[in-house]
């Protein structure tokens, strides 16, 4: 008989036939020991890997984190969201976990989420140095979360049935009886789309954004399963126009899709109300308090802050533009139309921008 170390080495099992009762427990033991206690479990990392929880698409995602295993010899244990939950699925798991943390890294495709679960602290402060050339719009001054590459919200459509003269230039426009059952949009309480009303409800007040539901009420907009949907519904024929994130239009014109985008402002239909410009949203990263593989947490974050994964995100088909002014400079790179906004103010209200489609859409 022989015994398996945990280093997969094997030696010879000690033989029982002559040792005292004492010696054989104790060879029992170790035995067991080895069985029970010293093999890893399929199912719990070890101090060797990093657990990871990521809204980025996978598509994106997997390639960077395959480059952070093959340097440091770390391996990711990744869990990704559903389209249709995208983040809020994954900020309710943190949030649901935070007296027994499994995940050590939260990696999201948007930073309002980030910033509740900084506000809940499920997160914990670290200083990364990776971070020290980010802007400090796009560092938490507590250094909870950082956030880096950015990808704007567009209306697509497919310029071979609509003009773009045919298209709103802000997004309260989209109340106009024009675009009576011509405009698609993901459901609201999820996503980028969900940080992108909760801003509009900052920017507008409650009043203008409940004018906003109901006007898209009466104007049949249908909600779809996320971004991705919503532009296959365009490509299909079966929406004219759709709210998405810049991504999901360069990822269906690389697939040969014809379609289009604009960057539309975050004003009312009045233009009483909002801010000149489009909204782009960051993506943000932080360290999970508490969990298990903090160290191996921590260099996972600084090689997500470096400036070389702002590059290799906008070398992707994601098209994620550098927060860096360097890097834009050096990749030739520009956000049309960038507004400024407060992040903080909008994920403050993302609970009763919830409310509000819950009561006026869904209903």
């Amino acid at each position: 008989m022989s015994s398996s170390f945990p280093s997969g080495r094997r030696v010879p099992a000690p033989t029982c036939d002559s040792c005292s009762p004492i010696a054989r427990i104790a060879v029992a033991l170790i035995l067991g020991m080895e069985i029970i206690g010293c093999k890893p479990r399929s199912d719990s990392p070890t101090a060797s890997e990093v657990v990871i929880y990521c809204s980025v698409d996978a598509a994106f995602a997997e390639p960077i984190l395959a480059e952070f295993e093959k340097r440091t010899g770390i391996r990711t244990h990744r869990v990704f969201d559903t389209e249709a939950g995208k983040t809020t699925g994954l900020v309710n798991k943190l949030l649901a976990e935070r007296s027994r943390p499994r995940a050590d890294v939260w990696w999201s495709g948007e930073i309002f989420g980030t910033i509740q679960l900084a506000t809940a602290e499920v997160l914990v402060p670290y200083s990364s140095a990776a971070a020290s050339d980010i802007p400090e719009a796009y560092r938490d001054p507590a250094r909870v979360w950082a956030a880096f590459g950015l990808r704007g919200r567009v209306i697509a459509y497919d310029p071979g049935r609509t003009s773009p003269k045919d298209l709103p230039r802000s997004w309260g426009e989209l109340i106009d009886p024009r675009f009576k059952g011509r405009f698609r949009l993901a459901d609201p309480r999820f996503g980028t789309t969900r940080g992108h009303m909760a801003v509009l409800l900052s920017l507008w007040g409650r009043p203008a954004m409940e004018a906003f539901y109901r006007g898209l009420k009466s104007n049949d907009c249908r909600l779809t399963d996320g971004n991705a949907q919503s532009v296959l519904l365009l490509s299909r024929g079966v929406a004219e126009i759709v709210a998405t994130d810049t991504d999901d239009v360069i990822t269906a014109r690389a697939r040969g899709d014809s379609i289009e985008m604009i960057y539309p402002e975050l004003k009312t239909a009045d233009e009483s109300s909002g801010t000149s410009g489009t909204l782009w949203i960051p993506c943000s990263v932080g360290l999970v308090r508490g969990g298990p593989h903090a160290e191996a947490g921590r260099r996972l974050i600084d090689y997500l802050l470096s400036a070389e994964v702002e590059e290799k995100l906008y070398a992707s088909d994601s098209r994620n533009v550098p927060v860096r002014p360097e890097l834009r400079q050096k990749l030739k790179a520009d956000a049309p139309g960038e507004a400024i906004v407060d992040y903080a103010a909008a994920a403050k209200l993302l609970d009763l921008s919830d409310q509000l489609v819950r009561e006026m859409l869904l209903e």
